[in-house]
This record gives C-alpha cells, sequence and structure tokens, in this order.
C-alpha cells in the first residue's frame, strides 16, 4: 500500500520475477520442485516464462509457467569472497 491509497504496481512485481535457479518454489496447490532453468519470452526476454522444475517429491522433471508459481519456498543464494581477502584474514589472524 502506498500511503493507503492503492497499490503501487512499480513495487508489486509478480512472484515469478524473483525466482532464480535454485530456489525452491510452490506451484499448483501442492507441488514443490526446485527451479533448474528459465526461457524467456519472445517480448521480454529477461522475463522467466516457463522454468523447468524438478519435483522434490517425484524427481520428475517438467516445465511450469512462471503464473504457475504460488511462493518461493527456499532461496538460494551464493556469497563469494575474494580469495586475496582470505588468505588476508588468515595472515592477520597469524599475527
Amino acid at each position: 500500500m502506498l500511503d493507503g491509497f492503492g497499490q503501487n504496481e512499480l513495487l508489486d512485481e509478480p512472484i515469478f520475477l524473483k525466482v532464480r535457479p535454485g530456489d525452491a518454489v510452490l506451484y499448483e496447490k501442492d507441488q514443490i520442485g526446485k527451479i533448474l532453468t528459465f526461457i524467456g519470452g519472445s517480448r521480454y526476454p529477461d522475463a522467466q516464462t516457463l522454468s523447468q522444475s524438478a519435483n522434490v517429491d517425484s524427481g520428475e522433471n517438467c516445465w511450469i509457467h512462471g503464473e504457475e508459481v504460488i511462493e518461493i519456498v527456499s532461496e538460494y543464494r551464493t556469497t563469494i569472497k575474494k580469495l586475496s581477502s582470505f588468505y588476508e584474514q588468515i595472515q592477520q589472524q597469524q599475527q
């Protein structure tokens, strides 16, 4: 809500635009799948219209439409540290 006068459509983007490879999502009513890859649309190539998902329960790979995603159950995010900063921290601890 924006000051109680309605929704700001720019901030309320669809949930499927927030999904990244490696995330576990809830789709249909009771299916959970891990997102493997995306296929973009012809009008908006960066938008994930179809995604390949591995069903967590059965292991079956299937294609789901972006609008079928109900919720992101678990996010997969990685952080990469510079190798040099890691060695610098070790050297500082040894001194």
